[in-house]
Parts: structure tokens; C-alpha cells; sequence
């Protein structure tokens, strides 16, 4: 079995409901404090993944992500091929995240699923997450899921913070926004499950030409 990271530990543990401010004014402050922590992700490329899932479910919607804790990036070493080197398979091209100069990016495909003959993905249980740094040739990996958790989507705000976006086995989706030159994550959850037939992971490979068993 792989070696599981903090995270996925993280993910298992419960999370602690916070006591409830009777006054106005407080609440109003904290609802402010809450509403600057949520990641501001760029409409044109996050837009799909919410709106994926508010055809089914329409108050999924960005600010009902809750803060549910902070904590250090761990970096870990990772044996994914980089773009362009040896052993890289050209199928996962189209599904790397780059950030905006084009130095850096996510591959949270290539340890996940792999392509068969006919054109098909088959699965792996465990999903890596991978930061390359595209001018020094150098891959990380930030994150480590078990079979509960994957991510489905990942964006950029400018050049070193990256917007993860997530589900569960549970159907509780969830977001980490990693910022690198802090060297710290922050981890949205949504307080409810979500409704759906096939999961925007599915989807998002089928948009792109791979088949799903």
C-alpha cells in the first residue's frame, strides 16, 4: 500500500462545529471575516465545475464553503515524468494546469488513471497531486488522496496560487487553496452533500476525448 500523507489523515478526522454568536453585529463580522478567506477563483475557468453540479443542485454555490483549518504545504518526493522528458505520455498534456506565466504547473491525472488500448481510462485507487516547476525541472508532490477523496479541478490565481477543487465517496465536495510563497493551504468544505448521477471527474475526462468504463 502507498504511504498516505497528513491529508488524507486530515480528511478522516471530524470536524468541530463552532458556537454560535447571538449578536447581529458579531455574526455580520464574522460572516466578512469568513467571506475574504474563501478563494476568489476566475469565472471562466472555475464556472464549469460549479455549474456541473448546480444543475442538480442550485445552492452549491461558492461562499457556502466553509474554513476548516490552515497548515503547512508538505512537499514529498514524487516519481511522475515531467512534460517533455522521458516517459511523459502525451495523453495527459491537455490535462495539465498551468499557472499564468507558464512556469509551474498541477498534474493530478497522470498517477490516477491510465489510458488502454482502446481508448479507455482504467484507475488507480490512491490519486497524487503534483506541482512542477516547469523552468528548474523539478516535480512535488503536495497531496496524496486515498479511494474516498479525489480532485476533479484545479485553477491558478496568477503565478503561485494554485485552487484545488475536490469530491468524496461521500458526495461532500471541498476546496484547498495552496499558497506557495507562504507555504500554506487552506481547506474549504462544503457543509452538505450534493446530488448527481456521475461525477464531474468523469465528465471533465469525457470532454476530452477519454471513455469511461
Amino acid at each position: 500500500m502507498k504511504q498516505l500523507t497528513l491529508l488524507l489523515i486530515f480528511f478522516l478526522l471530524s470536524c468541530e462545529n463552532k458556537p454560535k454568536n447571538n449578536s447581529d453585529s458579531e455574526g455580520e463580522k464574522q460572516n466578512k471575516e469568513i467571506a475574504k478567506k474563501i478563494p476568489e477563483m476566475g469565472a471562466a475557468t472555475l464556472n464549469p465545475w460549479f455549474q456541473y453540479y448546480q444543475k442538480e443542485n442550485p445552492d452549491f454555490k461558492r461562499g457556502n464553503f466553509k474554513l476548516e483549518q490552515t497548515s503547512p504545504i508538505s512537499f514529498q518526493k514524487t516519481s511522475l515524468p515531467i512534460l517533455n522528458s522521458k516517459g511523459f505520455n502525451e495523453i495527459y498534456k491537455p490535462f495539465l494546469v498551468f499557472n499564468e506565466s507558464k512556469s509551474k504547473y498541477l498534474d493530478f491525472d497522470s498517477y490516477q488513471w491510465f489510458p488502454n488500448a482502446d481508448g479507455s481510462a482504467s484507475f488507480e485507487a490512491d490519486q497524487q497531486v503534483v506541482l512542477v516547476d516547469y523552468v528548474k525541472k523539478e516535480a512535488k508532490q503536495i497531496a496524496y488522496f486515498g479511494p474516498s477523496y479525489w480532485i476533479e479541478e484545479a485553477i491558478w490565481k496568477g503565478d503561485s496560487v494554485a485552487v484545488l477543487m475536490g469530491n468524496s465517496y461521500e458526495k461532500i465536495p471541498f476546496i484547498f487553496e495552496y499558497n506557495f510563497p507562504k507555504n500554506t493551504f487552506n481547506y474549504f468544505k462544503y457543509p452538505d452533500t450534493l446530488q448527481f448521477k456521475t461525477p464531474y471527474s468523469e465528465f471533465r475526462l469525457k470532454s476530452k476525448g477519454i471513455n469511461v468504463n
